[in-house]
């Protein structure tokens, strides 16, 4: 058989979007314990389309 030369979706992911997990992840993480809904939004946004691209291949 033949070994697959193909990187899953979440190492692309996880190679991309390391910059804007880790802006979400300081954003809720500076905020605890008063957690509330949107209240990263931004920083979340930002993420989801990193995600997106990615996994679209447009990054």
């Amino acid at each position: 058989m033949k070994e697959k030369k193909t990187i899953s979706p979440l190492r692309r992911i996880l190679v991309n979007c390391t910059a804007q997990a880790n802006e979400y992840g300081a954003c809720v993480a500076a905020k605890v314990p008063e957690v509330e809904r949107d209240m990263c939004l931004k920083e979340f946004l930002a993420l989801k389309t990193c995600m997106q691209n990615t996994l679209r291949g447009k990054v």
